[in-house]
């Protein structure tokens, strides 16, 4: 599974000040952190948008450098890639932005899933002593069993 997030953003001073994202992917084995300007995203959106359909993109204006709106345009960037990321095709085009190696073979969003019940190793007492019963009621053991097994 590869995951991708912009956890910050960051003024870098320069002839003319900046801000920059710092994007995260994460997969099996490996952590990589790449930044980029907001202007590399909106050049890498105007491509993108000529070969898929794309997700809304966060304003390019912004009136004010105050954090709030700086961490709405960081969560608004975030969003955009990892809805880029589940598209077919997205993902390459993703990590070569990025300038990241490509994994055909990455799975995206295969999460574990929890048990829908839990079988109990103990045992509660029968009528007869050599039947032993799980702790499910018995109109789901029934279920299960007359399913299985017709």
């Amino acid at each position: 599974m590869t995951e991708i997030t912009i956890p910050k953003y960051g003024l870098v001073q320069d002839i003319k000040p900046h801000y920059v994202y710092t994007i995260k992917v994460l997969s099996a084995g490996y952590q990589e952190c790449v930044e980029k300007r907001y202007s590399a995203f909106h050049a890498f959106h105007r491509e993108l948008r000529k070969s898929i359909s794309t997700p809304p993109f966060p304003s390019k204006r912004i009136r004010c450098s105050q954090p709030k709106v700086l961490e709405q345009r960081r969560a608004g960037l975030e969003r955009y890639l990892q809805t880029v990321f589940k598209i077919e095709g997205g993902y390459k085009q993703v990590m070569e932005f990025l300038g990241l190696k490509y994994q055909p073979s990455h799975k995206i969003d295969v999460k574990y899933q929890r048990p829908v019940f839990h079988m109990i190793s103990e045992h509660i007492p029968s009528k007869n002593k050599h039947e032993k019963r799980l702790c499910l009621p018995d109109i789901i053991t029934d279920g299960v069993l007359k399913a299985l097994y017709g």
